[in-house]
């Protein structure tokens, strides 16, 4: 936990003496003239009982007594390291969000930037004794009035939210405090007018100053710039950063999971589904537990979904991605938390605050967009003090971005470095956003005829071909032991268009760098 103090902070802490807590870094912002004072709020009960015999992790204990002093709180904290509780018992213990109310006129709203984080942060709450409810996509007008009318805490996604408030159907009259989660998400361009919005419609409504707390597992300082604009003198409370990567900016925080193994194979596009299936079968081996693997598009979860299926005999391999209905995604949900999946394939909506039991090894089939991206998908493993593995499969095409990711992660979620990773053909390096590169798999339309040109440069790269996985994958075997975020920038129109089936021409070369061979048998088949 860093301890960096200001004088200012000090003189402030010196003034809460009600309750000794540890100290904690404080990013403040200048307090507004008409701002009211944030005082200290009486807890109707010891906050310790709604943690049951669990110890609190350092997350809660530095967060939990900063929100019920009334100061509003950034926190940085990895994942899986108990931000949800830390949020939610302030609230609790004060008994805020625990009553019934009239209409929909919350007490507690929780901004999440997913449905699935939605509905488990409700869940968490109602294991708390609050009245909790959720406002998403993917139910109707009258689930969603059924859901959310007479809950003291409601927690929804910024879309919906915002549509309900523009409609005078969600009153924040009586809002007295609001939790951002996966703040730097949701304080992403993508989201950042709807969170603007919000925000200054509850303080508009409710008539006073709104307790606000903001938890995520990474926080770049530009995000927090943003997020400081709707806070009063936040406290900023730093959980066990890992160690910073060289030539990033000093002021980014990456919680990231220190926990887990990271290591990376270096595999081909033709055989990067079967290096995935054969590391999926090893950390299945005993009873229990599960893996995700990420995809970076829409298309291609669907279809590595339905290939891998064949390949792991008696699993059942459930994919995730944003144009499911709700009804799938929560029925995906609940089969993978009663342990009738074992097998996820998802795109990044399941990188964000997803909660899993026991999730033995995360695969990169595709390498993440961001650094940021990297570290949400690091943290599903490795959670609660379990072990796990983090493994990125790495195809020649994907090593120019991976130079990137790697740049930006703190040195504690570097796999051992590699010397193919240095020899990047740029020639064959897949233009990001487009969504192409990955598109054919083995036996799909084009595909081995599509690779010869872009695999015969990667072997010179290389310096000489090597079997499928390339003898690593067997070597580090791993041990057991969004609809609404559709809004984002980051999606091109190029990779939208993959995702719906459409492409470039044969022979334009999409989702690479220079002149290509035309392929024989159209580029539908990619996504």
């Amino acid at each position: 936990m860093t301890r960096t103090r200001t004088p200012e902070s000090r003189n402030t802490d010196a003034r809460n003496t009600e309750r000794p807590r540890p100290q904690h870094d404080r990013q403040d912002a200048p307090r507004a003239e008409s701002a009211a004072p944030t005082r200290p709020a009486a807890a109707v009960v010891d906050w310790h009982t709604l943690l049951g015999d669990r110890t609190p992790t350092p997350v809660q204990a530095g967060a939990i007594p900063a929100l019920l002093s009334g100061r509003d709180v950034i926190t940085t904290a990895r994942t899986g390291s108990g931000k949800t509780l830390a949020f939610l018992i302030p609230a609790a213990a004060r008994g805020i969000g625990m009553n019934p109310v009239r209409g929909i006129r919350p007490e507690v709203l929780v901004v999440t930037p997913t449905r699935e984080l939605a509905v488990q942060i409700r869940d968490v709450a109602r294991e708390l004794g609050m009245t909790a409810g959720r406002i998403t996509g993917g139910i109707t007008p009258g689930q969603t009035r059924s859901e959310a009318t007479g809950k003291g805490l409601i927690s929804g996604t910024p879309g919906r939210l915002k549509d309900l408030i523009s409609r005078r159907e969600l009153n924040l009259s009586g809002l007295r405090y609001v939790v951002l989660d996966e703040a730097d998400e949701l304080l992403s361009l993508g989201f950042l007018k709807d969170v603007g919005d919000i925000l200054r419609s509850a303080q508009t409504q409710a008539g006073q100053k709104i307790q606000i707390a903001m938890a995520s597992a990474t926080f770049p300082a530009e995000i927090r710039g943003v997020a400081q604009q709707f806070m009063v003198n936040p406290e900023r409370i730093d959980i066990a950063p890992a160690a910073r990567a060289e030539n990033t900016n000093p002021d980014d925080i990456l919680g990231g999971a220190t926990g887990a193994t990271h290591l990376l194979v270096h595999t081909t596009r033709d055989d990067v589904l079967d290096v995935a299936a054969e590391q999926t079968l090893e950390a299945l081996r005993a009873p229990g537990g599960c893996v995700v693997i990420f995809s970076r598009t829409k298309s291609l979860v669907k279809r590595r979904a339905e290939r891998l299926e064949t390949l792991l005999p008696g699993e059942i391999v459930s994919p995730l991605q944003g144009n499911m209905d709700q009804k799938k995604r929560e029925r995906t949900m609940a089969l993978l938390r009663e342990g009738k999946s074992r097998v996820l394939v998802a795109t990044d909506i399941a990188g964000r605050g997803i909660d899993l039991p026991e999730v033995r090894l995360v695969i990169h089939m595709d390498v993440a967009q961001t650094a940021e991206d990297h570290v949400h998908r690091s943290g599903r493993t490795a959670r609660a003090g379990r072990p796990g593995v983090n493994l990125v499969l790495l195809i020649p095409e994907q090593r120019g971005l991976w130079q990137t990711v790697r740049r930006g992660l703190p040195p504690a979620l570097h796999p051992p470095l590699t010397t193919q990773e240095a020899q990047v053909d740029r020639a064959i390096q897949e233009k990001q956003g487009r969504g192409s590169g990955n598109g054919l798999m083995p036996g799909e339309s084009g595909g081995r005829g599509r690779s010869q040109g872009g695999q015969g440069r990667s072997t010179q790269g290389q310096g000489g071909g090597q079997p499928r996985g390339q003898s690593q994958a067997r070597g580090h075997a791993p041990q057991g032991g969004h609809a609404d975020r559709g809004g984002r920038g980051a999606q091109s129109s190029g990779q939208r268009r993959s995702e719906t089936g459409g492409g470039a021409p044969a022979g334009t070369g999409a989702g690479r760098v220079g002149p290509q061979r035309a392929r024989g048998r159209g580029g539908r088949g990619r996504s």
